[in-house]
């Protein structure tokens, strides 16, 4: 999984997508501001189910979330 330190929001997106297999679920974010509905998509893609990662409603700050993910997701 990419880690999404020094990267904006859209590249680090972008890049997830890319590295899964799932992208299908989840899509391309489009609006930076609903990015927690996006990360929603991703928890729930089928590759990550088996994982618990952490609710991104649960964080105002998307890089918050993304480098509290990101670790759990590497094993996929």
């Amino acid at each position: 999984m990419i880690n999404p330190r020094n990267m904006t929001l859209t590249d680090w997106a972008d890049s997830v997508i890319l590295s899964t297999s799932d992208a299908w679920s989840f899509g391309k974010l489009e609006d930076e501001s609903r990015w927690q509905d996006w990360a929603i998509g991703f928890v729930r893609a089928s590759q990550f189910t088996q994982q618990v990662v952490p609710d991104p409603y649960q964080f105002a700050d998307w890089r918050d979330w993304a480098e509290r993910a990101y670790p759990m997701l590497e094993v996929n």
